[in-house]
Parts: structure tokens; sequence; C-alpha cells
């Protein structure tokens, strides 16, 4: 699964530190130093030096992208476990209710300017796409049990638009011919916009994804 994630705000893993400061020493405006040297420096005679012996190293801080549990990543696409002769008769999942991704639209300025500047970072997101995926590969697996053989190798593409409030607000699917079979878009955007996403307080993210498909024998 690759991500590419459109957001205000910066997702990833990012680390900033504090270094130590190592001047060997520092000038004073007149004799013994008049009270000016601060912490982590002693007077020396008429100079402020660095005493070592003092902890002036601040605390490193860090935003490192944090670990989210998640489940295990899929192995087996569009495998067919079902007794096909007991299957009723093929009947497509119905997403007429569910809005395309306008990108157009996603670009659009949101005038009013309420809210924060929140928004999911790239493990969490990892994380409930995972979920996610799972939902995908029934769909992918419904399917090849109707077609009756195993599914071709291809790549399905997503795009859809995040609120704050958790939920997808609009989505895109496109996929190659062998994965478009027995309703596998529509079901496939209907698995993303059940899924609900953690609330944030910030803009509505756009989020892009791919899932590559192998054919099994």
């Amino acid at each position: 699964m690759r991500f590419t994630l459109f957001a205000v705000g910066i997702l990833g893993a990012a680390l900033a530190q504090t270094a130590c400061k190592r001047d060997s020493e520092t000038s004073s405006p007149s004799g013994e130093c008049d009270g000016m040297c601060g912490r982590g420096t002693r007077c020396d005679g008429k100079l402020c030096v660095v005493d070592y012996s003092q902890d002036i190293c601040a605390s490193p801080e860090t935003n490192e992208t944090p670990v989210v549990p998640m489940k295990p990543p899929i192995t087996s696409w569009g495998e067919c476990f079902e007794d096909r002769s007991t299957m009723p008769k093929f009947k497509p999942v119905d997403d007429k209710s569910i809005a395309q991704f306008d990108p157009d639209a996603a670009r659009r300025v949101d005038l009013n300017g309420n809210g924060g500047d929140e928004q999911l970072n790239e493990a969490v997101l990892n994380s409930h796409m995972r979920d996610v995926e799972y939902a995908i590969n029934d769909c992918l697996a419904k399917a090849a049990c109707y077609q009756g053989s195993s599914l071709p190798n291809g790549r399905i593409d997503f795009t859809f638009r995040l609120m704050g409030t958790g939920k997808v607000e609009s989505i895109a699917v496109a996929a190659p011919a062998g994965l478009s079979v027995f309703g596998i878009i529509p079901c496939a955007r209907k698995a993303v916009v059940d899924h609900v996403f953690p609330t944030y307080d910030g803009p509505a993210m756009t989020v892009k994804y791919n899932i590559e498909i192998g054919g099994s024998d």
C-alpha cells in the first residue's frame, strides 16, 4: 500500500534536537564578571567560562511519527473461499449516494476560516487504511467467486477527501478492466466511505493510495 497525502500541515517523521553549547569562553563587560554569568557558565577571573559540570543540554524534543497498532498485511488478495454453487445471483453494491471525488472542489479554499490546523498523521492513516484493505479484499474475493477464476494482476487507485469529522466526503476509484468486474469498484468505494476515521480539528485532507493485486493460481 502506498500513500500520497495532500493536506495543510506536515505529515511524517521529523526530528528536532537542541545541541549543547560548547563555546570555550564568554567575554565579560567588566571585572569579576559583574554577576553576568548565566546558567551553564561560571566566573573565572574576568571571564564567564562554560562549566561542563552543569547540565546545560536541553532535553531533545521530537515529533517522530508514533507507532500505531495495525492488522497484519494481506498476503492473498481476492481468493474465493465460498461454495460458488450456493451463492445468490450477483447484485452489485449500490454506490449512487456516494459522491465522486472532484479535484477542483478539493482545491477550493474554505473562506470561513474556522477550526484548527490539525491533521491525521501517516501512522494513524496507515493503521485505518489497513482495516479498509480487509473490507476491500472481501469485495475482490466475492468478485473472484462470481467470475469463477482468479483475478488478474493490477493496481487499484483510490483518491478520497477526508473531513475533520472522520468521514469520507467523496471518493474516486480507478482500476483496469480485469479488476473492474462483478462490482469491485462500487464495493470498494463503499468500503472506504463506510470506514470511520478519527476526528481531528483541521481542514479536509485529500488522500491518495493504491493497492497492488497479485493473481493467484
